[in-house]
């Protein structure tokens, strides 16, 4: 079977959102058919600079065709000009003048499609509302599945995505919170859709217990003394063990929660450091590492750490490091890191904002959720403190990583939506 996978970026550095999980599901797939990607010279979707050579590469035994963007992207002016377009009545010009300027517009990527789209058994789109998308699907819509990668915003409100999202064959979700977005603002038939997920490698698990016995017997609930008391030390006793190399790597040596992301205000980031410096106030060994990208100014307080943007294997070691992991923001249908914390034991901690995270911990009873900077300060303690609690939890997501995300399981899913095409070809 052959494939091919249109995205607006595409590369091994692309760890958050749909790129993100394109490439995961291409990769996997490529293991058993002959797959293609088509994209972009872009890196940055900030500026769509044509950063990348153009032409055919292989990633990580993926072929790549790498296609130039012909207009720049300003993020400011951009945002200028769509709060004019949301705040009255448009067309559908005025619509399609909009994804023209979201970009990346890459004419030669859909010249290509023209000219070999009868050579692929699918056309697999990701993201509904980027240029690539809105352009390329309507070259063969027939032999389109299209992953809409959907979030909660005020541009779904556009007629236009109905059109794009109904003309294709068949739609791959990735969260069942993109799901009623799907139904409630696209209205798609439930028959053409098929909520897919993306895989996570299990073998990522570590070889020794993940955490130490507790008592048979919790402490009194009113000895708050003996009981920060005996849960100290079984954090000694299992952070001892975990996530070795990148608590060496990073000089950590105490308790540690983990954001893996973009560092941005678009997920949530700026609320939670003042959440957490709330949190440190009151219980001040805590670090919390920042895994990613940096997109905005990070206050220096001697609880931030910084690791960076880190390879697919050392991200995990990193989660199978941390205590917790938080995931804040309230724009992620696809919450990726929370299905990695996960698959490693590590419990997490979700903005009750972000549908796609606080339904996977609600789901797989593998988390908490916070409404506010309180409920975020006492979810956060309850879960430092208490390892009977993070056994618990962390038990639990690795089942359901085992039970729903296993990449036999996701990619069974995926052929299936396969065959609505070639069935009707």
């Amino acid at each position: 079977m052959k494939l091919a996978f249109i995205t607006p970026r595409y590369g091994g550095e692309i760890a958050s959102g749909a790129e993100h999980a394109c490439r995961l599901i291409a990769e996997q797939l490529s293991l058993k058919h002959d797959v293609e990607v088509l994209t972009t010279a872009a890196r940055d979707r900030r500026t769509w600079k044509n950063e990348y050579g153009e032409g055919a590469d292989r990633i990580r035994g993926v072929l790549v065709r790498r296609f130039a963007v012909n207009q720049p992207h300003d993020v400011n002016a951009f945002r200028q000009h769509s709060d004019r377009i949301l705040a009255a009545p448009r067309s559908r010009a005025e619509e399609m003048e909009w994804v023209r300027r979201l970009g990346p517009s890459a004419p030669g990527l859909v010249e290509h499609l023209k000219r070999q789209h009868h050579s692929y058994d699918a056309l697999v789109f990701f993201s509904l509302i980027h240029w690539t998308t809105v352009h390329g699907m309507a070259v063969a819509p027939e032999r389109s599945i299209l992953f809409p990668c959907l979030r909660l915003s005020p541009v779904l409100r556009f007629a236009l995505w109905r059109d794009v999202a109904s003309s294709a064959r068949a739609i791959g979700l990735i969260s069942g919170a993109e799901r009623k977005l799907l139904r409630g603002y696209l209205g798609v038939p439930a028959f053409r859709e098929e909520l897919v997920g993306v895989g996570v490698d299990p073998s990522h698990r570590q070889a020794y217990p993940r955490h130490q016995q507790d008592p048979a017997d919790e402490p009194a609930a009113d000895d708050e003394t003996a009981m920060r008391a005996d849960d100290a030390m079984d954090l000694e006793d299992d952070r001892a063990d975990r996530g070795i190399p990148f608590r060496r790597r990073h000089r950590l040596y105490g308790p540690i929660v983990l954001y893996g992301g973009r560092i941005e205000p678009d997920n949530g980031c700026e609320e939670m450091l003042e959440y957490f410096d709330t949190y440190a106030s009151a219980d001040g060994d805590t670090a919390l590492v920042l895994m990613g990208v940096k997109m905005m100014k990070v206050p220096e307080e001697p609880y931030l750490r910084q690791a960076g943007m880190l390879p697919d294997r050392e991200r995990m070691v990193a989660y199978e490091a941390a205590d917790v992991t938080i995931a804040p923001g309230a724009d992620d249908p696809l919450a990726l890191c929370v299905l990695e914390s996960f698959a490693v034991g590590t419990p997490v901690l979700a903005s009750a904002r972000n549908d796609a995270a606080a339904e996977h911990c609600r789901r797989a009873g593998a988390g908490l959720y916070y409404g506010n900077r309180e409920e975020f300060v006492e979810a956060l303690k309850a879960l430092m403190t208490r390892s009977k609690l993070r056994e618990q939890l962390g038990d639990a997501g690795r089942q359901y990583v085992r039970q729903y995300y296993r990449w036999d399981a996701v990619l069974g899913r995926f052929e299936r939506l396969v065959m609505l095409i070639r069935n009707r070809l």
